[in-house]
């Protein structure tokens, strides 16, 4: 393994998903910070581009698009740029066989959990508690290029054509820069989703008092579930899901006073958009993630956090680590945050 000083290029694989991706930009600064005049590339699905490519430290954006033919064709382009060290911070199979394909000489990969962790979760079915930050673990995996830093909080750049885009979307919804909420109800697992209508309740007085527009946001399949949220929560409240780009998704993000949602993608590019932030944990750890900031709300019941990414059902049939979560529960989280940040101030005053 390389010392680092041989690194005059680097490349890191991270092919999904979106809050993965996010929170691979601490590695990403500390190779930046580490060797100055390396070339950076980042290796990622063609539909999470945007999360990496507006990042000044990142040289070259590698994609995998869709389709049989679409690993070889990136294998073929990353042996083409040369890189003397890559960092496989996504651990596949594919990735893989990128890694083993790609001729790359100096190679390290993150190590996802321990042992022991996945054989208490799947087989015992006892409760996960992460040994350490995901973050963390990202870093870890370059000391074998002499890499050694503190964790940081991962850092999300938007580019100007989204921001633009952003803006125009802010217009149209009603919602000016930093008078405004943003809500995601929707994940990807469905245990990992609090109720819509909880959502609707929270996003109505939201909306009613201190009298902010609420805009919802998700990806296309879940613009149903954001059109239902909106109509029962009623005026104030709109729905731009399935109309962004996640470029722009980031974009309207970061001009919120505040965001509200689950353990989601969306979630965690909030957090590094720094905007204030209440994140609804239930079957998922919350400590593999630093809510330093923000704010987070858990039950933490016996059986949490029952599953590694969450699941469509709970396996017990009562799901109490998300039903046991109330509208005043958010609410009230959203105001401890902002008496926290004193250079916010109060919930309905001024802009973020």
């Amino acid at each position: 393994m390389s010392d680092g000083r041989d690194i005059a290029s680097v490349l890191v694989l991270r092919f999904s998903s979106v809050g993965d991706i996010v929170l691979t930009e601490p590695a990403v600064a500390a190779l930046r910070d580490t060797f100055p005049d390396a070339a950076i590339g980042f290796a990622v699905k063609e539909r999470f581009r945007d999360l990496v490519a507006f990042h000044p430290a990142i040289s070259r954006v590698h994609t995998l698009g869709e389709g049989g033919g679409a690993l070889p064709a990136l294998v073929s382009e990353i042996r083409a740029a040369s890189y003397s060290a890559v960092v496989d911070l996504h651990r596949s199979v594919r990735t893989a066989r990128v890694v083993r394909a790609s001729g790359i000489p100096v190679r390290t990969s993150y190590r996802k959990r321990e042992l022991a962790d996945t054989v208490r979760v799947r087989f015992l079915r006892r409760p996960f508690r992460a040994s350490r930050l995901l973050v963390r673990r990202y870093l870890d995996a370059l000391r074998p290029l002499g890499v050694e830093v503190p964790v940081r909080a991962p850092a999300l750049y938007v580019g100007e054509r989204d921001a633009a885009a952003g803006a125009a979307l802010r217009e149209r919804a009603g919602a000016p820069d930093g008078r405004f909420v943003a809500m995601v109800p929707g994940s990807v697992w469905a245990t990992k989703r609090w109720p819509a209508e909880r959502f609707a309740e929270v996003a109505s007085r939201v909306a009613s008092d201190p009298g902010l527009p609420v805009v919802l946001l998700g990806a296309p399949g879940e613009r149903g579930l954001c059109e239902d949220v909106a109509r029962t929560a009623g005026a104030g409240v709109t729905s731009l899901a399935g109309e962004t780009t996640l470029g722009e998704m980031a974009a309207v993000i970061s001009a919120a006073r505040f965001f509200v949602g689950n353990d989601s993608g969306p979630t965690h590019m909030a957090m590094a958009l720094e905007v204030p932030t209440v994140a609804l944990f239930g079957p998922t750890d919350p400590g593999q993630f630093d809510f330093s900031r923000h704010a987070l709300v858990y039950r933490d019941e016996a059986c949490s956090a029952c599953s590694f990414y969450g699941g469509e059902r709970c396996r017990l049939g009562h799901w109490d680590c998300m039903q046991g979560i109330e509208p005043d529960d958010v609410l009230e989280a959203a105001e401890a945050l902002f008496a926290c940040r004193e250079d916010i101030g109060e919930l309905g005053e001024g802009g973020a």
